[in-house]
């Protein structure tokens, strides 16, 4: 049975979730290493290096302006996304037994439109098998796997991640989806708790020793940026613990510096005091009271402070849900939902096979081939007679003609042509029964003989002989017609054949060919078109422009150079008002 696969890609780190017994997770930075020559991979979390890295493409699905690599490379943000999908996938994937079946969730606040470029970029990136699902449904379906059915009530998504804060409503039990639109707010996010971590950091080490360095340095720039993340990582940490230490190394400082729990949850209180409000604004602009909270999820890797827990329960009234890792549980729930679509492909595949009786499935594997039934011969057409060598495109042809003229002819829908003769022509043999009249032009050959004196041939090429005696007129595959002896079934000698002038007896007894008169073209008389007078263009009108005389300008602000010169060095110095050292 193939298991589920679920992700989540968010604007820090990207997770890949598997749905086994226990569940294994891949955690890595929302970053793609794009080296070339090698294949694209995401960035390790303890990989601070920014080289040959592109990042922020989670949060920018649908936007057309693109994002530049380091070597200069455009990419469209859903193509990164989707390339990081195929690299969790497959990191998450590389020792399963079977592939598995893949959900990818995207927030839920996306529209319709964004949902479908990523899945058109997922198309494009090989992965077109995938199921793409809200981060809000993901959720639901692990509440109900981890807590149990669910009865009817209302819950509250409260996801704090690294860069903002989504809250969500959601209707449980038989009613089950979203209400309202839900509120995406970048003013809270674990980036915020880094940033205050940082400077408390900062200020309790200016304070124990003194120390100088400039902050506009490279080595400093980037010595602070290590710092950023060490602090990241000790908030994280004290998630679970009650202290840590933290390194600080910065040019001519290394030091150690010890964190409590307590300390940081003071430093952050008054932000998640403020994230509380708006969780009520949430619910107020849906037409609810605050009282009408049955229970709050918590998801996302900030939400993991127990301060979070702590100050929700106490000033919503409402009893918190979480998971032991709140940053998995997006994905863990879309791995299930990934397990539901399997099983349930699985569960069609057997009912189709069982409907079909196991005696015919066994006769079926075992019978022998049939065999295949001998192709009944063409009739072959009996009035025409088809020519050796000639293509079955150019048979058909001709008997579909033939058919078609006969139709024709007795219809009344042909008329019979005349003859160009000259003087010196005899006209053709006519009797009671038979009329023939033939038509020639320069190089063709044509005859069309009256269906009333005209008989077909029998099934045996030969004509039916006439019960009077007189001769019948045949009419030949190639469209020629010829008098046929009713006593003998032979031609008759001296009849006219069909498609050429009758013979005229000449003054030797030879035959002589008709002439054609000439036709004179006739003369087209030149033509002359008609002389067209255009009108004389018109002339554009004098416009006198009156002179205008400028007012003299005289400068109200003397002294903006001045004023500038003060705001540059007030700028300059800032960085030391920013960053007190000693």
């Amino acid at each position: 049975m193939n298991a589920g696969l679920g992700i989540r890609i968010g604007s820090a780190t990207a997770v890949a979730a598997l749905d086994t017994d226990p569940v294994s997770s891949v955690v890595k930075r929302s970053a793609l290493h794009l080296r070339p020559g090698a294949a694209p991979s995401l960035v390790e979390l303890w990989d601070r290096s920014r080289r040959n890295s592109i990042g922020g493409f989670a949060d920018r699905v649908g936007d057309p302006v693109e994002l530049i690599d380091d070597d200069g490379r455009t990419h469209l943000a859903e193509d990164l996304y989707a390339t990081a999908t195929r690299a969790l996938v497959a990191e998450a994937s590389a020792g399963s037994d079977s592939t598995p079946t893949v959900v990818v969730t995207h927030p839920t606040n996306w529209t319709a439109y964004t949902a479908e470029v990523l899945g058109e970029a997922l198309d494009r990136a090989g992965l077109a098998d995938v199921t793409l699902v809200p981060e809000s449904v993901a959720t639901m379906r692990w509440l109900e796997v981890t807590r149990g059915p669910q009865s009817d009530g209302l819950a509250v998504v409260y996801d704090l991640g690294a860069s903002a804060l989504d809250v969500t409503l959601l209707r449980t039990g038989s009613d089950a989806g979203v209400v309202g639109t839900g509120v995406h707010s970048p003013e809270f996010g674990g980036a915020q708790f880094d940033h205050a971590i940082m400077q408390y950091v900062l200020d309790t080490v200016s304070g124990s020793q003194s120390f100088d360095f400039d902050p506009f340095d490279p080595d400093t720039v980037g010595a602070l940026v290590e710092l950023r993340a060490r602090c990241s990582e000790a908030k994280e940490q004290l998630s679970y613990d009650t202290s840590t230490s933290l390194t600080v190394e910065l040019p001519g400082l290394q030091t150690e510096v010890r964190l409590v729990r307590s300390e940081i949850e003071e430093l952050v209180r008054a932000s998640l005091m403020a994230s509380i409000g708006v969780v009520r604004d949430a619910v107020t602009a849906a037409g609810l009271e605050v009282t009408d909270i049955d229970q709050v999820v918590l998801v996302g890797g900030s939400a993991a402070m127990p301060l979070v827990a702590e100050l929700i329960s106490s000033e919503l009234r409402a009893p918190v849900v979480a998971g032991p890792r709140p940053e998995l549980t997006v994905a863990v729930g879309a791995a299930i939902l990934g397990s539901d679509i399997a099983d349930a492909t699985a569960a069609d595949d057997a009912a189709a096979l069982a409907a079909v009786p196991a005696a015919s499935v066994a006769s079926a594997a075992t019978a022998a081939p049939m065999a295949r039934p001998t192709p009944r011969p063409a009739p072959t057409p009996t009035a025409v007679q088809s020519d050796e060598g000639m293509s079955g495109r150019k048979k058909a042809g001709l008997v579909a003609g033939s058919v078609v003229v006969l139709a024709l002819l007795a219809g009344g829908g042909l008329s019979v042509g005349t003859a160009l003769t000259s003087d010196n022509t005899t006209p053709a043999e006519s009797n009671a029964e038979t009329s023939i009249s033939g038509t020639t032009t320069p190089g063709t050959t044509a005859a069309v003989a009256d269906v009333a004196t005209t008989t077909a041939t029998d099934e045996n090429g030969s004509a039916p002989a006439a019960s009077d005696g007189a001769p019948r007129t045949v009419v030949n595959s190639d469209g020629s017609v010829t008098q046929i002896d009713p006593a003998t079934g032979a031609p008759v000698a001296g009849a006219p054949a069909a498609g050429a002038p009758a013979p005229a007896p000449a003054g030797n007894g030879a035959a002589t060919v008709p002439t054609i008169p000439s036709v004179a073209a006739p003369t087209v008389p030149n033509y002359q078109p008609p002389a067209v007078q255009l009108p004389p263009a018109p002339q554009a009108p004098n416009v006198q422009v009156p002179s205008y005389q400028a007012p003299t300008f005289t400068n109200p602000l003397p002294n903006t150079a001045n004023t500038v010169d003060k705001t540059l060095d007030g700028v300059l110095n800032l960085p030391g008002q920013i960053l007190p050292i000693g």
